[in-house]
Parts: C-alpha cells; sequence; structure tokens
C-alpha cells in the first residue's frame, strides 16, 4: 500500500544517524523552521538548507508509523482472508489513506519551510520511483498467469491493467458498476488497485493545491508587506483540509445506498476525506516533521504528554470495534462510517508520531510490525492475486490454514519485490535521465505490453453464463408462450423433447450443437426451479424469488399442453438445495419437514408435465463450486452433501413412476465422486455452475441417447 515515504536515505541506522548527529540535526532543524518564510515575503527564496543535506525518511524515523502500517495492512488481510469477527477489515485502506495524507502533507509543509518552495517534480519522481515499479510487475505478472484465474476474473483484464498502471482503476471499476462486497461473481484480481489509484490521484492534485495555497499566501503577505509565516500556512493549509473532509464526508454519506454503495466505496471524492483528515492533523499538530523523524520529544508539557499517550489507545479501540463489527452495508456509509475510522486512525497516528515514547508507541514500535510496515506496500501490492490464487479448490485447505499459507505465500513474494525490486530502484540515482519521462514512458510501455497479451473479446450475440445468469435469477422476465403456434421446426419425423428447468437446462439450450432426428424446444427460466416461496440465500447473499419462480405449475401446464411433446426433459435442483425461508423459518434440504414439501412439489411437477403422456427424463444436480467463501470454504449450496441428499430425494419420487426415468448428470460431470474443472480434457463448467461451450458439445450425444426411447 501507498505509504507516502519520502526518498529512501539509506538503512534504519543511517536514517536517524547516531544519538549525536540525529540530535544535532533536528536541534537546528526546530530552529530554523520556516526561516525562509520569515526572511522575506517572496516564498521563491533561495533554499536554507537545514540539517542534513538528504530526506530523512519518515516510516524509518518514526518507527510507530511502520506499525501503523503493518495493523493496515493485518486488517485488510483478516479481512479477504475470511478471518472470523474481522468483517470491517476493509477498513484498514483508511488507515493507509490517513497515514499517507499525514505523511506527504508534513512533507510538504517541511520542504516549504526549509526552501521557500514546493518542488514539485522532485516530489512525483520520487512518488513514481516508490510505487510504480513494483506495480508494473504485479500487474504484467497478473497478466502473464491470467489463465489461471477464473474466467469472469479476468474478462476486462485488458482495460483493469491499463487503467492500474495509469492510476484510474477505482473510476473504471465505478464505470464497470464493479460490487466491491459481492460474493457471487470471482473479483477481479487487479480490483485492490482502485486505492492505489485515489492515492496516486491525491498525491498529484494535493501537491497543487498547497502550492497554491503558497503562492496566494506569499502574494497577499507582499501586498501587505509583512512576512509570511509557517502558522499562516499552517492554518491556511489546515482549513482547506477541513473544508475538503466536510465536502467528502457529506458526499459519501449522501451518495450511499443500496444501488451507489460501490460509487461511494471507490469514488476519490467520497474517500479523499480520510487522506485530508491526515492532512488536516499534520497542518495542526507538526511543526518539525524532520526533528519528530529523528526521534525529538516536541511534547513538553505533563498535560500534552498524557493527552498524547491516551488518545491512541482510544483509536484503537475505535479502530477494532469497527474492523469487527462494520460489514460494508449503505446504512453504515449513511452514518459516517468513513470519517469515524479516519478520526480514529489520525488519533492513533498524530500522538504517536509526537510522542514516540508512549505505551502505544513503543507497542507499535515492536520489531515484527515495523518489519512487516517497511514491506506493506508490497505486502498489499501482491496479496489479492495471491488470495485469489492460492484457494480452497487448489489448496484442498480451508479456514486458519489456508490463511496462514497465502499469508506466508504473500510475505515471501512481497520481501522479494522489496529486496529486488521496490529498494533498488529508490537507491538508483541516474545522472542524466529524466526521471518523470521515464516513468511515464515505463507505464506506456507496460499498458502496451498488457493489451498486447490480453486478447481482445468480442461481446457474443448470445449472453454468456456468468454473474448475468446469477443477477437474471432476480430481474429477468418470463417470455410469454405466443397463442398461435409458430411453424414447428424441424423434420415432420423427429421426435420433440420439450426443456423445463433453470439456468443449467438454459445454458444446454443455447449451446445446443445441431442434434439430427431430435427437436429440443427451450422453456427453461433462469433462476428458477419448482421450490417456492422465499427469500433464499445464494452465495451469501439474501434474496427475494421473482414471481414467475412461484407460478412455474400454471405456466408449466399451459406449455406442456401448446408443444405437447414426445419427451420431456427436466433439469432442477440447483434451487432446491439452497437455504430458503419456508412457513416463516429458514431452513433447507436435509429438514424432515422441508424434504417432505420438496417431494410434495416433484410429484406435483411430474404430474403436470406428464399430463399430455410424454416420457419424462429427470436429470441429477451435479456437484457445483460457484464461490468460495473469504476462507476458502464452501457456501451451504455448493456442499456435496446437500446434492446427495436432492438426488437421493429425487430417485426416491421417480421410482414408482414408470414414465419417468433418471439421467445421471452428476455422474457425467462428475466421474470421479467430486466436483472436477476438466472431463477428458476439456473445461466443464465456466463459473463452476454452468456448462461450458465445449462441454455442452461434448454433453450432447449422452443428453440425446438419455431422451431416445429404452
Amino acid at each position: 500500500m501507498i505509504d507516502g515515504r519520502a526518498v529512501k536515505t539509506g538503512s534504519a541506522g543511517r536514517a536517524t544517524g547516531s544519538a549525536g548527529r540525529a540530535t544535532g540535526s533536528a536541534g537546528r532543524a526546530t530552529g530554523s523552521t520556516g526561516t525562509a518564510l520569515k526572511t522575506g515575503t517572496a516564498v521563491s527564496a533561495a533554499p536554507i538548507r537545514v540539517g542534513p543535506c538528504r530526506y530523512v525518511s519518515p516510516g524509518r524515523g518514526i518507527a510507530a508509523l511502520d506499525g501503523v502500517r503493518a495493523i493496515a495492512v493485518a486488517l485488510v488481510l483478516a479481512d479477504h482472508g475470511g478471518v472470523p469477527g474481522m468483517s470491517g477489515g476493509f477498513l484498514g485502506v483508511d488507515v493507509f489513506f490517513v497515514l499517507s495524507g499525514f505523511l506527504i502533507t508534513s512533507l510538504l509543509l517541511d520542504e516549504v519551510g526549509r526552501t521557500g518552495r514546493i518542488g514539485l517534480k522532485s516530489f512525483w519522481i520520487r512518488r513514481a520511483r516508490r510505487l510504480l515499479p513494483a506495480l508494473i510487475v504485479m500487474v504484467l505478472a497478473v497478466v502473464t498467469a491470467r489463465e489461471l484465474f477464473a474466467a469472469e476474473a479476468t474478462a476486462n483484464l485488458r482495460d483493469e491493467a491499463v487503467a492500474a498502471l495509469f492510476w484510474m482503476s477505482n473510476w473504471l471499476f465505478v464505470a464497470q458498476h464493479t460490487d466491491y462486497f459481492s460474493h457471487g461473481a470471482p473479483p477481479s484480481p487487479l480490483q485492490h488497485t482502485w486505492s492505489l489509484a485515489v492515492e496516486e490521484q491525491y498525491y498529484l492534485l494535493w501537491p497543487l493545491m498547497v502550492t497554491a495555497v503558497v503562492a496566494g499566501l506569499a502574494a497577499l503577505a507582499y501586498r501587505r508587506g509583512t512576512p509570511l509565516t509557517p502558522r499562516a500556512l499552517r492554518t491556511a493549509v489546515f482549513v482547506l483540509a477541513c473544508a475538503g473532509v466536510l465536502a467528502s464526508a457529506a458526499a459519501s454519506m449522501t451518495l450511499a445506498g443500496d444501488a451507489s454503495l460501490n460509487r461511494v466505496y471507490f469514488g476519490t471524492d467520497t474517500r479523499v476525506q480520510a487522506l485530508l483528515v491526515g492532512a488536516a492533523a499534520a497542518a495542526l499538530v507538526v511543526r518539525d516533521w524532520r526533528g519528530l523523524a529523528a526521534g525529538v520529544t516536541v511534547l513538553r508539557s505533563r498535560w500534552t504528554r498524557w493527552t498524547a499517550r491516551l488518545l491512541p489507545a482510544l483509536g484503537l479501540v475505535m479502530l477494532v470495534l469497527a474492523a469487527h463489527s462494520a460489514t460494508g452495508s449503505a446504512e453504515e456509509f449513511r452514518h459516517g462510517l468513513l470519517i469515524v475510522v479516519a478520526v480514529a486512525a489520525v488519533l492513533v497516528i498524530a500522538p504517536v508520531a509526537l510522542d514516540q515514547e508512549g505505551p502505544v508507541a513503543r507497542l507499535l514500535s515492536a520489531a515484527p510490525l515495523v518489519g512487516l510496515g517497511a514491506i506493506s506496500y508490497g505486502v498489499y501490492l501482491w496479496h489479492w492475486p495471491i488470495f485469489l490464487l492460492v484457494n480452497g479448490e487448489r489448496t484442498g485447505v480451508t479456514g486458519w490454514q489456508l490463511f496462514a499459507l497465502r499469508c506466508a505465500a504473500t510475505l515471501a513474494v512481497a520481501a522479494v519485490s522489496w529486496w529486488l525490486i521496490e529498494q533498488p530502484i529508490r537507491e538508483w540515482r541516474p545522472v542524466s535521465v529524466p526521471m518523470l519521462p521515464l516513468a511515464a514512458a515505463s507505464a506506456a510501455t507496460a499498458a502496451m505490453v498488457a493489451m498486447t497479451i490480453v486478447p481482445v473479446k468480442l461481446t457474443p450475440q448470445t449472453p454468456v453464463p456468468g454473474p448475468l445468469v446469477d443477477s437474471a435469477a432476480l430481474v429477468a422476465p418470463e417470455v410469454p408462450v405466443e397463442v398461435a403456434p409458430p411453424p414447428r421446426p424441424g423434420a415432420p419425423g423427429d421426435m420433440r423433447v420439450a426443456v423445463f428447468g433453470d439456468s443449467i437446462a438454459w445454458t444446454l439450450m443455447r449451446y445446443l450443437p445441431p442434434t439430427p432426428g431430435v427437436h429440443f424446444a427451450d422453456y427453461t427460466t433462469i433462476g428458477c426451479g419448482i421450490a417456492r416461496g422465499g427469500p433464499y440465500e445464494y452465495v451469501g447473499q439474501e434474496l427475494d424469488q421473482k414471481p414467475e419462480c412461484d407460478a412455474w405449475p400454471s405456466r408449466w401446464s399451459q406449455r406442456i399442453s401448446y408443444e405437447r411433446p414426445d419427451v420431456v426433459l427436466l433439469v432442477v435442483g440447483r434451487w432446491e438445495i439452497v437455504d430458503r425461508m419456508n412457513e416463516g423459518r429458514w431452513t433447507h434440504i436435509g429438514d424432515e419437514a422441508y424434504d417432505s414439501y420438496l417431494r410434495a412439489e416433484l410429484r406435483r411437477a411430474l404430474d403436470i408435465l406428464g399430463s399430455t403422456g410424454a416420457r419424462i427424463v429427470v436429470t441429477t444436480e451435479p456437484y457445483n463450486r460457484r464461490a468460495e467463501k473469504p476462507d476458502g470454504s464452501l457456501y451451504p449450496e455448493d456442499h456435496p452433501e446437500r446434492v446427495d441428499t436432492w438426488n437421493e430425494l429425487l430417485r426416491g419420487v421417480v421410482d414408482d413412476r414408470p414414465n419417468v426415468t433418471v439421467a445421471d448428470l452428476n455422474e457425467k460431470l462428475s466421474p470421479n465422486g467430486y466436483y472436477t474443472t476438466k472431463v477428458d480434457g476439456i473445461r466443464m463448467r465456466s463459473d463452476g455452475v454452468h456448462p461450458t461451450p465445449e462441454a455442452v458439445e461434448w454433453l450432447t450425444p449422452w443428453l440425446v441417447e438419455a431422451v431416445q426411447p429404452k
């Protein structure tokens, strides 16, 4: 994650220097802060060097801030890893935001105090040197390994890679209507770059705004014939930051709604409040940044020291409570969750920077936390694609074991990234290479490589099963049967098969190749089985069933009378094994009362479909793996035990009906007795549930044989 550090100055020891040298430098810094401002009215005065002729790395000088970074990235890892009780771990990003705002503003004001100006070019070069190389490597690694991710996750990878390299990911996700809190479709392996984009946009605009403030105050001071003081500058920056905080917080609370939640979550305008809270705190309390970075105590009175030691404890408690209880609901955002977390974070960050001898500061300065904080950018950068790759299906483990494995892999890659990429580039001091053009050229080259490697995906004429199939279960209208029967396709002697069922049957019909001698009539309905009522839970979300699903008896009666087929193919089961509200309580298959209800509905379905004398073929429900929980475990509807229970119930109902046979689709798709990604070298499911076009073609001979008379 972006940490707002200045140019690297060497090892931790060199950053702080020897005790005497650090103290001397800090003393000179303290005595001379704002010299350029006080000695004249023009802020463009010649730089006055104070202390060492190099930047002091804030992260190295204030170990507690590295500890804050560690806490922030740990919250993110816990959230994405499904650690119990950490549903609000996504708020760790806001801790990073506050810290970045605090550090960057402290550095900018310190630079103005020392030199009388802000070197925008140098600032942006430091940011590019710090952030861009590892980002380029990560993006290209994801692009190269795209086949290892779910097809849904990489559907827009070209655009996302380019947006990530030019720090615009957050707005791309807004434009794509990406649902950050969705548990259904696999997320993009570059989705986490949204926060990097927000921070980089802040790094671009905030120094320009501070520079404008400096220029405006300098002009005003010149007209008045008075010197421009550091206090006036800090006050102006503080007021500007506070105004931005109020505007951003108001926007986030006003816009937050069920339909616009992700616009609020990804938007720069709604998330900048945390960065500006940190900026306001820096302008308010930081007088001598170099002194703080060198470890000089600036709090003299007992009252201020006690306050600085109590506030971080309060802030940590607030962060823990937020991380434990927050869920990311629109209601929480409307009630100011983001600004509360930002305030909690600044209550930790500002005091531990001012008083580095306090108990919380010492706790945050523990070596493991400092070490994790030092590589936190790499940890954040690499963790998301690693977490998606190292999943429960690949590893065979879940819970804490999977989390430990993911974290170990992330830390290893982040450490290598820090050692081989981040640090060498930060140490690199080219004599004649223009760094900003080099950074732009590097990003552009990486973007071209990504666009070359990732093929263009054309929009198919037929909808592709995937997230659209699941969402259609809520909104797709039922197409009524025409009153006037159209001319029947196919040869006069073709066997007519009427297909009823859910989205699995819908997919089969969409990709079914020509079947000479057999005509399949599609009467499927996405998102509907035979279970009625609701709501139900699917992939961890509570959903209302669409009205068409409850009206299947009358609709099927109409259609079977209209079609009068030779054979009926029934494909249901997916919506029968979800958790569902039935008779006022949540239940699922395996509950005796609910099983009795399902048997009655299945008998009703077979009675209707066989009312014209047609033979009926019913398929078993295959094992599915639509998505994993963050901890790698399965959602209830994907548990094999539920599938087995439904298939046993199905066979029990069918056994006493001579005109009904069972086609074992589960055995066909899962020949080894468990969910299988490939059979005969063919990828079976597009999203863990729906057959791929190749799978449908492979299944067709078996399907045609299944509907033939025995």
